[in-house]
């Protein structure tokens, strides 16, 4: 018998038919209007089948039905009954690609989402088709950790409840820690108390929408050609150091920055009227109300001395030592967040002076000092400070915090900011908490904006920070009790002389 060795090759057109919901921004324009991000909506098993409305119910969809108007065009397709996502990757990138060709799309920023069934499909979409996603945001689901590995230059923000009996939790902690192991960007978000439905959350965040434009496709093109080893298009600053272009961009990646650093945060500017070239801009004015500070991120769980992670409470003189150790080793790293201090502050003696003076200011009502350990090793990592308590009519206080440099990038000082702001309104009874940030630094304005915080303004040359005077932006956030009354009531006053 004779063998042959043959080819086949023959081109095979594929029709592909599925239905989904398209929403535009408020005031969008086609043809008119500058590029828009666009999201890509993968819904639950809820969401199957061929009506329309099953997909509205549920997810991005049901907030966007709300009234939402938020800075992005929308797609959610909708999947056949009795199949799974995986199944449908040429039909969703068919819709993909004609929401592109048909609108002004921004393609460095194009993000995907999904809840439940459809957090899988986000995985299983991510893995195959990566160039075609800034960033992904999975709700109440899970995937292979396998996928870790070809997915580590994709920023990822996995959110879960910590009661889903339906998907547990650690589906989505498994996938998050194969993340972190790979090297990836990646955060975890879990909400204690919450079950299956988390999405009502999640979908509310404002910061999840920022956390978005903060992610460009050349960002992380960028970063997988350094990890390659290959050269990237640089500029050069006025000190004469190079900078990648993904980092040069207003919106660029992320991950090199440190997350929870002094207390610092952000980036902030003039909102310009719509249209602009910058999403944010265009629509800020407009993005979904930030949930209160009560409906929970990162925190796992708040007790009376702290976090399921993390101790605590009130300076003390038996902190002495331990403080002492941690500002010594840190000394170098926070010169570029923390107000210019005198030598004296980093010994032991200017320690003990710094805690008796805490300890003093708290017994008057002036400010109260905060270590924060880790509850497993008892190990100090960091602390929160509540400064210049004001009573009266302005029942308010400013906060600062540290984290240790080995501690950053695992969601402790959210969980220990979430901490004290619950006791400084629900304990002390203040109306208003404020922070002062850099604008330059954004992984701390991710802290705080997860933590509730939201951004008023900038100051300028407030602080001199390393020898020189910093611009900061302004942040607050009020005690949602305070609200809650002004919006059953009527704000007192509000006609009346300022």
């Amino acid at each position: 018998m004779k063998r042959q060795d043959l080819r086949l090759e023959k081109e095979i057109v594929k029709t592909v038919r599925m239905d989904y919901q398209l929403y535009l921004p408020s005031g969008y324009e086609k043809g008119v209007s500058p590029k828009a991000p666009l999201i890509v909506y993968l819904h639950g098993a809820g969401g199957s089948g061929a009506e329309p409305e099953l997909v509205r119910r549920e997810g991005l969809p049901a907030r966007a039905e709300s009234g939402a108007s938020l800075p992005f065009v929308i797609a959610a397709p909708q999947c056949p009954i009795g199949v799974f996502w995986n199944t449908q990757e040429d039909e969703v990138l068919a819709i993909l690609d004609e929401v592109e060709e048909r609108w002004n799309i921004d393609p460095e920023r194009v993000y995907l989402t999904g809840y439940s069934m459809g957090a899988y499909g986000v995985w299983h979409l991510a893995v195959h088709h990566p160039k075609r996603f800034a960033a992904i945001a999975p709700v109440s689901g899970g995937g292979d950790p396998a996928y870790a590995k070809e997915l580590r230059t994709m920023p990822a923000w996995i959110f879960h409840g910590t009661d889903d009996e339906i998907i547990h939790a650690s589906e989505s902690e498994k996938i998050a820690e194969a993340m972190r192991e790979a090297g990836a960007e990646v955060e975890l978000t879990l909400y204690p108390g919450s079950g299956h439905d988390c999405w009502k959350k999640v979908y509310s965040n404002e910061a999840l929408y920022r956390w978005f434009l903060e992610h460009t496709a050349s960002g992380r093109h960028a970063r997988k050609r350094e990890e390659a080893g290959e050269e990237t298009d640089a500029e050069t600053d006025q000190s004469g150091a190079k900078r990648s272009d993904a980092e040069s961009r207003t919106f660029g990646r992320t991950a090199d920055i440190p997350e929870e650093a002094a207390g610092e945060a952000a980036m902030v500017g003039e909102r310009n009227e719509y249209p602009s070239e910058n999403p944010a801009d265009a629509f800020g004015d407009r993005l979904s109300e930030r949930p209160q500070w009560e409906d929970g991120t990162s925190a796992l769980g708040l007790y009376h001395d702290g976090t399921q992670r993390l101790n605590i409470e009130p300076v003390g003189e038996e902190d002495i030592d331990d403080l002492f150790e941690l500002e010594a080793k840190n000394k170098e790293f926070f010169r570029g967040f923390a107000a210019t201090r005198e030598e004296l502050f980093y010994t032991r003696s200017g320690q003990t002076e710094r805690v008796r003076r805490a300890i003093e200011a708290s017994a008057v009502d002036q400010r109260y000092l905060f270590l924060v350990r880790e509850r497993a090793t008892g190990k100090l990592i960091g602390s929160v400070d509540l400064m210049d308590v004001s009573r009266g009519s302005l029942q308010s206080a400013w906060i600062g915090y540290f984290m240790d440099k080995e501690h950053n990038g695992k969601g402790y000082m959210t969980e220990a900011i979430r901490f004290v702001v619950r006791h400084a309104f629900e304990v002390l009874a203040l109306h208003r908490i404020e922070a002062g940030v850099m604008p330059h630094n954004e992984g701390s304005l991710r802290v705080l904006e997860k933590a509730g915080f939201q951004r008023e303004g900038l100051t300028r040359s407030s602080v001199k920070i390393d020898g020189r005077w910093r611009d900061h932006v302004l942040l607050a956030i009020l005690n949602p009790k305070d609200t809650a009354e002004e919006g059953e009531y009527g704000q007192a006053g509000e006609d009346g002389n300022s």
